[in-house]
């Protein structure tokens, strides 16, 4: 019986691990000038993200989870979702012959900031008993989903294509910028996840999938990848839950 609950434990805890272990590869392919867009990178990322996902589910299913697993959570997250973008972004700042400049390297430090207060205000708010189908301020894991998308777009961007690689270099300057004031900003956000608890808001996710996949097929057209689709549709999503969350600091 013993050793059962010791293996209950031990496996939301192992997945938070891995959600750990991917982001801190990611920092290190990027700071070694390891190839981060040959989609390596990019599926270990994904699979650091799922690891995530699957951790607080785990636990809850196994009915093990408590304040621990929760500081974990966030400690994870602050690698895959804030030193992993950062790290990146740098790494696409130098890459774009912008090294130079002390505002552009001064930007990706704003994604490590803005975590850091994002995921700290978590846990004062989950330790409040707060929660519910809003939370405050961008979730940092976006920031992951957002740059992770980028490598990927970076990894099949034609040299030849001065269009293209203008409006990632465009796009990218906006997750710089306004991912961070999104993860620290106080309105509520609506999630993608709990559905079936409220009608409205599960006819809501259904319209932001929908654009997702409207998103996905623009860029198939226009740009020839769907690559370009996950840091357009981190945005997407951004604006329209910025747009429908509640004005008040209700829940």
């Amino acid at each position: 019986y013993l050793r059962c609950m010791n293996f209950k434990r031990l496996l939301p805890n192992a997945l938070t691990m891995g959600n750990l272990l991917g982001g801190a590869f990611v920092c290190w392919a990027a700071a070694s000038g390891d190839n981060i867009t040959d989609g390596r990178v990019a599926a270990i990322w994904l699979l650091a993200m799922f690891c995530d996902v699957l951790d607080g589910f785990v636990a809850r299913k196994l009915g093990v989870d408590g304040p621990l697993g929760v500081q974990l959570d966030s400690l994870a997250d602050m690698v895959t979702g804030g030193l992993a973008p950062a790290f990146v972004a740098y790494r696409l700042v130098c890459e774009s012959g912008a090294c130079e400049g002390a505002v552009l390297n001064a930007l990706p430090a704003l994604l490590v900031v803005a975590a850091a207060y994002r995921l700290a205000r978590y846990n004062v708010t989950a330790a409040e008993g707060g929660g519910g189908i809003y939370f405050e301020g961008l979730p940092a894991p976006a920031a992951g989903i957002f740059w992770m998308g980028m490598t990927m777009w970076w990894g099949v961007v034609d040299d030849g294509s001065n269009l293209q690689i203008r409006t990632m270099l465009m796009v990218a300057g906006l997750g710089m910028l306004l991912i961070p004031l999104l993860m620290v900003i106080k309105r509520r956000f609506f999630g993608l996840k709990g559905w079936g608890s409220d009608r409205s808001m599960d006819v809501l996710r259904l319209i932001v999938f929908a654009c997702f996949g409207l998103v996905s097929l623009g860029t198939w057209l226009t740009l020839g990848n769907v690559y370009a689709a996950v840091p357009l549709c981190v945005l997407l999503y951004s604006g329209l839950a910025f747009i429908f969350a509640p004005k008040n600091n209700t829940t």
